[in-house]
């Protein structure tokens, strides 16, 4: 079964790949070229995010992401109803959560302004203490309840969070109904977002929705980056009407030099990186060998996409 590869690898992801399937066609990401497109044309099976303009009249038959998200092939999602795909839903959930926690302990013990004072060595012990909150006790919505979006809500009720979930179609969300939550959105302290990139998530922080966040809350997203109208946070967090931000994701990655975001206020980015870990390259490089011994033993897969939703 000819296999094309398109993922980030390390050594030993690379290695293990070709200990299970010698014969596999690995490319360099960096490097990519026509002859490259050429060889994926007759593949049935593809490890990573191939350009999505490949795939209309290959011979593929499964696409293995090496992401959670969907949306680089939302524009022909109508031509791949032949093919099966599947996400890593799950892996990212421990570190995004973790990064999500980390960057709020930040801003409320106060390490982003005594980081930046220790690199000034200029002491603020009496001035910070004051300033300082506790999470213990903050009203958190999460709007997503995927896996990130539960090990978030988890992590935050084990700190004493009052937790509320916003969801389209998770059963056990407070919320399916963005109406009847935007009554209530100025009560919480903490608004996260965790959602995926869908044609319904697009622009869900609008300038509206962001007015009606209470004074002082902070905004986290590790969902992405297009649920947000950024100039409209810029607005809210230059205007001190949000307390906050911790941002993994963003309309434009890289984010260019000299974006206002670099600077805005009591905001920490974190570029990308909640998902990362040491062993991600290896986890998803077994997860995609997995998936391949059920495809070539005509098992089910896991974590396949329903490519209507996108998720």
């Amino acid at each position: 079964m000819k296999t094309f590869v398109y993922a980030y690898l390390d050594d030993r992801a690379r290695t293990l790949i070709l200990d299970r399937l010698p014969d596999a066609i690995i490319v360099d990401k960096h490097s990519i070229g026509p002859e490259d497109r050429a060889r994926f044309a007759d593949c049935e099976v593809c490890f990573g995010n191939v350009p999505a303009d490949w795939i209309p009249g290959s011979a593929l038959r499964w696409l293995q992401l090496e992401s959670i998200g969907f949306e680089y092939y939302r524009a022909i999602a109508d031509r791949m109803s032949h093919i099966a795909v599947s996400n890593l839903k799950g892996m990212f959930a421990e570190p995004a959560a973790e990064t999500a926690l980390a960057g709020l302990l930040s801003l409320y013990r106060g390490l982003d302004i005594l980081t930046l004072a220790q690199k000034e060595q200029r002491w603020m012990s009496l001035e910070m203490r004051e300033r300082m909150g506790l999470i213990a006790g903050q009203k958190v919505v999460i709007f997503g309840l995927g896996s990130i979006g539960g090990r978030i809500r988890d992590l935050l009720q084990a700190f004493g969070c009052e937790v509320t979930s916003f969801a389209r179609t998770a059963p056990e969300a407070d919320f399916r109904d963005i109406e009847a939550l935007d009554a209530v959105l100025g009560q919480f302290d903490i608004v996260v977002s965790a959602l995926p990139n869908t044609a319904a998530t697009t622009g869900i922080f609008d300038r509206a929705r962001l007015d009606r966040f209470k004074q002082g809350a902070i905004f986290v997203n590790v969902g992405r980056g297009s649920a947000v109208d950024e100039a409209a946070l810029l607005d809210g967090l230059t205007s001190g009407h949000l307390g906050g931000a911790v941002l993994d994701v963003h309309l434009q990655e890289p984010l260019p030099p000299g974006h206002p975001l670099w600077s805005a206020p009591r905001t920490i980015l974190t570029q990308h990186t909640g998902g990362g870990y040491a062993d991600e390259l290896i986890d998803k490089t077994l997860f995609f060998l997995g998936n391949f011994e059920k495809f070539e033993t005509g098992q089910p897969l896991h974590n396949l996409v329903d490519l209507a939703q996108g998720y």
